[in-house]
């Protein structure tokens, strides 16, 4: 689910650093303006040309990939008339962390600051040590320079990552107060090398031990000092689908529930995320993690934070970024709507493990009761063919749903019940008898569990089925600072 599926933050502007005594609230009575982008995953002109390796990137991606610098310059100049005080970039800001995209979205950061919108960004997991930096020139790919941490560090001296900055030295992370009264905690949430000589690659996020510390002593000063504090980072604070930790763990930081009560207690309301390329909103224990979709894919949300002059309140308000030609937006469309060959690519190799093992130990109970099982899936591949066939539809509607959110209960009822015919399609198709019984018996055992994890994706639920059972809005959002 991935780049398919399913970024990150708030605050204001002026340029002050974070002092150590009480700065007193702000008596200005306008409000402030702060817009929230996240997983631009851009990738430099210059490492691009019209030929067969751009093009094969291009058919592989979900992301506009291709028409990734003129999103942002258009962007940039949405952003720059809207006039908000301050920019928040939630990560994933280059496609593999390649050193010159870094340096081509610095350029566009530029035209922000000149125009007076200030920009902080943090890194994602594709941004540093990513042994997958490469050029697309040419018949094919090659590699070229990626940053480290130090280096990411340098390339955004200016949008977070300077004087006006307070960095934890264990990390990326870092807080500043672009606004008096208002600490934005910025936290590096990935997981890479130290060292140059040591490139790997991991989608999954933690926060270090050491961080965490360092979080819980800036909570503690801004509590003591009567400021509001407001986090980003790129992996998940809290779980957007029911069973998000087990069944997309590498989308939501590890030992979330032990991260969350640290914020949570340190007086966060808010944090901006994004990694998985979603538009949703949860809410518990007081905290909201407020999900940016991408801004390489359809439909490019970009959300609109307003603070009131006390500090008191949030108004988010989500809008579709519409400023390209309408041929790019179509394929933007096209992508998500033609997603179903690999997405069940992905869903076969992640259930065939599972599913193996459990076939193995039930067909010698059906041949024991004379049901052919000449048809059952022996391979990933197999299962992959049943998904697509019958289930190529409901899986690029729920993709659909889930990017943009904002989602509708009717069409979500409606594709859960495609998604079930989908299942006894593929039962019928792999038992020519007993079929019926095959798929009675699914559906007693094992559906209720899967159509409740399908609700709370497609009808932005969680905790289906609980006394804890809430929804929380995707597109406009109130939330409380106090």
């Amino acid at each position: 689910m991935k780049h398919i599926l399913l970024t990150a933050w708030c605050l204001m502007a002026a340029t002050m650093a974070l002092a150590k005594t009480s700065i007193s609230m702000p008596n200005n009575s306008a409000p402030f303006k702060i817009m929230v982008i996240s997983d631009i995953h851009l990738l430099a002109p210059s490492l691009l040309d019209d030929g067969k390796a751009a093009m094969a990137l291009d058919a592989a991606e979900m992301k506009l990939v291709l028409d990734g610098d003129l999103i942002m310059q258009r962007m940039v100049d949405d952003i720059i008339s809207r006039r908000p005080q301050l920019l928040l970039i939630a990560g994933d800001l280059t496609l593999n962390g390649e050193r010159a995209s870094h340096e081509r979205l610095a350029q566009h950061l530029g035209r922000l600051q000149q125009a007076g919108v200030r920009t902080l960004v943090i890194p994602g997991n594709h941004d540093v040590m990513c042994p997958y930096s490469k050029q697309y020139t040419g018949d094919a790919p090659a590699p070229v320079a990626c940053v480290d941490s130090e280096e990411f560090a340098s390339i955004y001296h200016d949008y977070g990552y300077g004087a006006n900055s307070r960095r934890d030295p264990n990390s990326l992370s870092y807080t500043c107060e672009p606004v008096p009264g208002l600490v934005l905690l910025c936290i590096d949430s990935n997981r890479y090398a130290s060292d140059r000589d040591s490139l790997y690659y991991h989608t999954d996020g933690a926060v270090k031990p050491a961080t965490l510390d360092w979080i819980k002593q800036q909570l503690a000063e801004a509590q003591a000092s009567g400021k509001r504090v407001i986090a980003m980072m790129h992996h998940h604070l809290l779980e957007h689908i029911d069973g998000e930790a087990k069944l997309l763990p590498n989308y939501i930081v590890a030992h979330h529930n032990d991260v969350a009560r640290v914020l949570s207690d340190g007086g966060v309301k808010v944090v901006f995320t994004g990694h998985l390329h979603i538009t949703d909103a949860v809410a518990s224990n007081g905290i909201t993690d407020v999900a940016t979709g991408s801004a390489s894919t359809y439909p490019l949300p970009m959300r609109m934070a307003t603070i009131d002059a006390s500090l008191s309140t949030m108004t988010i308000e989500t809008q579709f970024f519409g400023g390209l030609d309408s041929s790019i937006i179509d394929k933007g469309r096209d992508k998500i709507e033609g997603c179903a060959p690999s997405l069940s690519a992905i869903i076969a190799r992640r259930l065939w493990p599972l599913m193996s093992a459990r076939l193995a130990s039930i067909e010698p109970l059906l041949v024991e009761q004379g049901i052919d099982t000449s048809r059952l899936p022996r391979k990933a591949s197999d299962v992959e063919a049943l998904i697509s066939k019958h289930m190529a539809k409901p899986l690029s509607q729920s993709l659909m749903m889930v990017t943009c959110g904002g989602e509708d209960p009717a069409q979500a009822a409606a594709t859960v019940q495609a998604v079930k015919q989908g299942v006894r399609g593929m039962v019928a198709e792999v038992f020519t008898e007993g079929a019926d019984e095959v798929s009675d018996f699914l559906f007693e055992n094992f559906m209720p569990r899967v159509e409740n994890i399908m609700r709370s994706a497609l009808e932005d639920i969680n905790g289906v089925g609980t006394s804890e059972q809430s929804s929380t809005p995707d597109h406009s959002l109130v939330i409380g600072l106090k």
